[in-house]
């Protein structure tokens, strides 16, 4: 009878271990509320604020680059010339027409006061005088032409000689001594003016929340975690074809003078993004929006 007490006593222990409940650990997250401005970061590359790309008017031969990259040129400073061997000869023989008919003019004018005073005496008929002053209207009209034929040649000649349109810093040299050059084909660039810009692509889904006068962020590989502060000035209403990204142009406000064109950025825009993702209330509102982890999200057989 004993043994029989003990053995129903072990089995109640048993059973009772059984049902006892196991605690499951759970992981929860607070849901939070979210702000309709989102902070969105996009790459970008410096340039100065003004750029020019020089090139000659005229087609020929290079006879010399006066300039290196770094250099820094003044208004007016020579950048390349072009064998002007032809132009130079075609101004020397408009001087040349000019010249002849300049004495043709004076020597027509001469002829007319001569006949003037002898009209006057009476001494010849007044189709002698009006023949005469024919001769010197024809003869002043002709050196008229070859005068303004001198200008042109003179201006043409200029053509030749490539200057600096401002003061600057020479970016590219894309051309040598004793090279054809066309007409229009860059020849050097120039990077002037103290205000310097970022341009960035921006996707086509943020595009149309950027808008020109808003404030950005700007920060620099090389300089750290040192932020600029910056103003869009420009937004593309077209895609570049080459990036498919839409480029806009963020001016610096405080630039350093360690900037320089061509260095990558970081510019950091702050975007409305709940009317992006349908968050609008009444009236079209933009309204705060809930953010909860991505693995949080589940589905079900409604969707």
């Amino acid at each position: 009878m004993i043994l029989i007490a003990v053995a129903v006593s072990l089995t109640g222990c048993q059973e009772e271990k059984t049902a006892k409940e196991i605690i499951r650990p759970v992981r929860y997250e607070t849901v939070t509320k979210a702000g309709s401005k989102r902070s969105l970061t996009f790459s970008g590359v410096s340039k100065s604020g003004t750029q020019a790309k020089l090139s000659f008017r005229v087609s020929g031969t290079l006879t010399s680059v006066r300039v290196k990259v770094g250099d820094k040129v003044k208004k007016g400073s020579l950048i390349a010339t072009i064998d002007a061997s032809d132009a130079q000869l075609q101004l020397e023989q408009a001087q040349v027409s000019l010249e002849n008919s300049r004495i043709t003019m004076e020597t027509a004018l001469s002829n007319l006061n001569r006949i003037r005073n002898l009209y006057e005496n009476n001494n010849v008929s007044l189709s002698d005088y009006e023949s005469a002053k024919t001769n010197h209207s024809s003869a002043k009209a002709a050196y008229d032409a070859d005068k303004r034929s001198v200008d042109l040649q003179k201006r043409a000649l200029s053509y030749y000689r490539l200057t600096s349109p401002m003061d600057g810093i020479v970016t590219v040299v894309d051309a040598d001594p004793n090279e054809n050059v066309s007409t229009g084909e860059m020849i050097a660039e120039l990077n002037a003016g103290d205000e310097l810009e970022v341009e960035v692509g921006i996707p086509e889904s943020y595009i149309s929340k950027i808008h020109s006068g808003a404030d950005v962020a700007v920060t620099f590989p090389s300089f750290g975690d040192e932020t600029f502060e910056g103003v869009i000035s420009e937004v593309a209403f077209a895609a570049n074809p080459e990036t498919s990204t839409f480029p806009v142009t963020v001016k610096l406000k405080n630039p350093s003078e360690n900037i320089r064109p061509g260095m990558p950025a970081e510019v950091q825009f702050q975007l409305n993004t709940a009317a992006a993702n349908g968050a609008e209330g009444s009236g079209g509102a933009p309204v705060d929006i809930l953010i909860v982890p991505v693995h949080a999200v589940a589905e079900d057989q409604a969707g």
